[in-house]
This record gives C-alpha cells, sequence and structure tokens, in this order.
C-alpha cells in the first residue's frame, strides 16, 4: 500500500526544455498520469547562431502554452507541428505577433531552422485563442492572468492531479506608459517556475528612465543628431513611442523594421493598452519608413528612428548603426536587454561594433537605458514572499549567475526549496 501512494506522489513532473541557467529557448513541460503540456518553445539567437531546447515528441500532447509573442518563447512551436497538429493556447494578439516575428526568423536566420513557413501555418490554425480566465488543458485546469510583460502576456497556473504549478513567463510587477502590471492572484502552490532575468539587479524608476530617454534624444537632435533607438519590435518599441508622446517630444520620429508591423497591429488591441489613446496620438506624427529610399533620406536628418532589432543582431537596427558609428552627433540609445554575445551587449560592454573577428570603436555616442518589461531585484523576492504555500521554485531565463544567486537568496530568505536548474533536469512532485 505504501508503495503505490508513493507513486501516485510522484505522478506530475516537469522537465526544464530550455532557459535552464540562461536567458532564451524557454521550454516547460508539465506531465501527469494522462496529460502532457508544453508551456512555450523558443529560440536562443546568440552569435547569429539558433540554439533551441530540448527536443521531444508531439505525440499524446495535449496542448502547447505561448505565454507571449517573443521568439525566446515562441520561436521552436512550430517543430510540433510537423507530424501532428496539437492545440495552442495564446492570446489573440500573441497569434498575430508571433506570426510575424517566427515568419522574420525563418527570412533573416543564415542558419537552418527546423521548419518552415507551413508548420507555422498549420500552428497558426491550431490556435485556440485565450483570455484571463481558466481553460480546460487534457486533465489540466489552467488559469491565465496578466503579466505585464507585453502585449498579450500572460502567466500560467496549472492544477494538475492536485498539484499548482505555475509559471510567471515573463512578468513585470509595475506599471509602464503602454501597460498595466501583473497582479496574480494564486491559490497555495506545490511549484512556482520564475524567470529571473534581472534577479541581480534592481532597475531605477520607470518616472526616471523616461526623463533620460527624452533628454537624451532632445540633446542629440538639438545637436543636429540622429538618435537611433534599436528595440525590441514587440513591447518596447510602442512604449518608447508613448513615452516620447507623454513628455512632449517636439522633433521628429521615425519607425522601421518589424517596429513597423508590429505598432500597428498592437494600436489594434486597444483592450491590452494601458493608455490606447497615448500610443494612437504617437503614431498620428510618425514617419512610418517604407524602405531602403527612405532610410537613406532620414541618415542626414536629425530626429529619432525607433527600429528593431533591439540587440541589434538584424533588421532595419543594423542599416542605421553601420551609417551613424563613426559620426560624433549621433547616438544610438540601447533601450532593451542584451543576451551576451550580441552585437548590442558588446556595443554596450565595450563601445565596439562591427562583424565577428572586426570589431572596432564606435565614435557616437553610446547610452544604455534601463526600460525593462521584467522585474528586478527587490520585485522579484517580494513576488516570491507572496507565493501562498510552500512551494519548490525553478529560476530560470536568468543567466547562470542570477539563477543561482536568486535561487540561493530565495532559500536564505523564505526557507522555501529553491533551485537554478539546468537544462534537462527534471522534478518530481
Amino acid at each position: 500500500m505504501t508503495d503505490i501512494t508513493e507513486v501516485k506522489l510522484n505522478l506530475v513532473s516537469v522537465t526544464v526544455f530550455g532557459a535552464g541557467r540562461e536567458v532564451g529557448r524557454s521550454g516547460f513541460e508539465v506531465k501527469g498520469e494522462r496529460t502532457k503540456i508544453i508551456m512555450d518553445y523558443g529560440v536562443l539567437v546568440k552569435d547569429e547562431r539558433p540554439a533551441f531546447p530540448l527536443s521531444t515528441s508531439p505525440k499524446d500532447l495535449d496542448g502547447i502554452i505561448i505565454t507571449h509573442a517573443h521568439l525566446d518563447h515562441s520561436g521552436t512551436a512550430p517543430l510540433f507541428y510537423i507530424s501532428e497538429t496539437p492545440p495552442v493556447y495564446m492570446t489573440e494578439i500573441t497569434k498575430q505577433l508571433t506570426d510575424i516575428l517566427i515568419r522574420d526568423l525563418l527570412h533573416l536566420s543564415a542558419y537552418y531552422i527546423p521548419f518552415e513557413a507551413l508548420e507555422l501555418k498549420t500552428m497558426l490554425e491550431s490556435c485556440r485563442s485565450i483570455r484571463s480566465g481558466t481553460y480546460r488543458i487534457g486533465d489540466a485546469d489552467v488559469l491565465f492572468q496578466n503579466s505585464g510583460h507585453i502585449p498579450g502576456s500572460v502567466n500560467a497556473l496549472v492544477t494538475l492531479e492536485g498539484k499548482n504549478i505555475w509559471y510567471s513567463g515573463d512578468i513585470n510587477m509595475i506599471d509602464t506608459a503602454l501597460l498595466k502590471r501583473a497582479n496574480p492572484d494564486l491559490p497555495e502552490l506545490d511549484m512556482a517556475i520564475i524567470e529571473s532575468t534581472y534577479a541581480l539587479v534592481d532597475h531605477l524608476p520607470r518616472e526616471e528612465c523616461e526623463r533620460k530617454l527624452v533628454e537624451t534624444a532632445t540633446e542629440v537632435v538639438e545637436g543636429g543628431g540622429l538618435a537611433l533607438i534599436p528595440a525590441f519590435s514587440v513591447g518596447r518599441s510602442q512604449e518608447i513611442l508613448c513615452i516620447l508622446q507623454k513628455y512632449g517630444f517636439k522633433y521628429d520620429i521615425a519607425v522601421d523594421g518589424m517596429s513597423r508591423t508590429a505598432t500597428k497591429m498592437i494600436a489594434g488591441c486597444a483592450g491590452e493598452l494601458r493608455d490606447p489613446e497615448l500610443l494612437h496620438d504617437a503614431m498620428a506624427r510618425v514617419k512610418w519608413v517604407q524602405g531602403e529610399r527612405d532610410r537613406k533620406k532620414l541618415i542626414d536628418k536629425k530626429g529619432v528612428v525607433i527600429s528593431s532589432s533591439g540587440m541589434l543582431t538584424g533588421g532595419a537596427s543594423t542599416f542605421y548603426m553601420e551609417k551613424i558609428r563613426n559620426r560624433p552627433k549621433d547616438a544610438v540609445i540601447l533601450v532593451s536587454y542584451q543576451i551576451p554575445g550580441t552585437p548590442g551587449r558588446i556595443l554596450m560592454d565595450e563601445g565596439k561594433y562591427g562583424p565577428p573577428g572586426d570589431l572596432k570603436k564606435v565614435k557616437c555616442r553610446v547610452e544604455w537605458i534601463d526600460f525593462s518589461s521584467h522585474c528586478g531585484k527587490t520585485g522579484l523576492m517580494e513576488l516570491v514572499k507572496s507565493l501562498k504555500g510552500n512551494p519548490k521554485i525553478l529560476c530560470v531565463h536568468g543567466e547562470a549567475e542570477s539563477c543561482i544567486d536568486f535561487a540561493e537568496r530565495i532559500k536564505e530568505e523564505t526557507g522555501h526549496d529553491a533551485y537554478a536548474p539546468s537544462i534537462g533536469d527534471v522534478f518530481k512532485l
């Protein structure tokens, strides 16, 4: 009888497929006796070469949850649709944004991607659009709530065979110019899978970051220069537009690259935004860059250009960076997280830019402003301390040092069992 009880207590497992001691390729499997759910299945683009989560069979998969559209959470999910058609759960705006971001990945990647546009199409046709609320996936009840990260982002509480497993996804606990903060309402938990992106640092107050952005851009433009703002196409580009509008920035603003397409999509989903009118007012005065001819005209004008990619790994932002790198009157203002090894991170840390093996010091002004759509060190610990029950905590989606330090502090300050798992680790509940 004891043996049977022990087996039942270990029916639910959580496997780390990605984002173990790294930022990127998030992927987690929750598995019960008859139910298997994947939570996110992203891609990591580092040194231009994509890396993918651990592989798993799509057979008997009850559902895939995509918490938001960023490629590090969504970018490998079409792989499941080569031979199967499991339902995929995401918000409607996440569906739209995932479509354009993964198409862009397929188009721009110089390396092999293990699926094609057909699998992406099949995945989107298998989508079951969600809103905040509870959905049945296999034998599990899954509660989705706003995570405050980007438009359409959610966190997920999976209740399976009596166990409550909460996945934060990427989460932000403060209001921004674009979005309302997350405010998760959770029961007692058995496990929490929590991001650790900024577990080592606290962010500056948002208003201070906003003012620094506007002041820096104004200084550059009034000095006759061009201020390039490389930004994530989804979320950050729209927030920057809202900030410039909020503070009455009076100079020319252009939007290029995937940021252009994403901004127009997001503007159509007013229910996802904190202040839809602010974004619409900002868009009314924007120059929408249509192609190379427009870009060449902008290069010699003063003003602001907002463009993806936010880490200078590709897209239109790299065109502008090449042109302004040796012009002291111009500036690049980094406002997005910079993964180690990316051109943006090298520029931020070393002031160098160029192709691998030919990095050179730039002459343009380089600024980094800590805009983040993730909780910082204090916010993450407050989040952990607010959790009910005595959950095991998995610290994921952070550089190794961040995950390890966060787990140690959780153990010291709360007494919870906390781990910084590696890819492939399996936890039983």
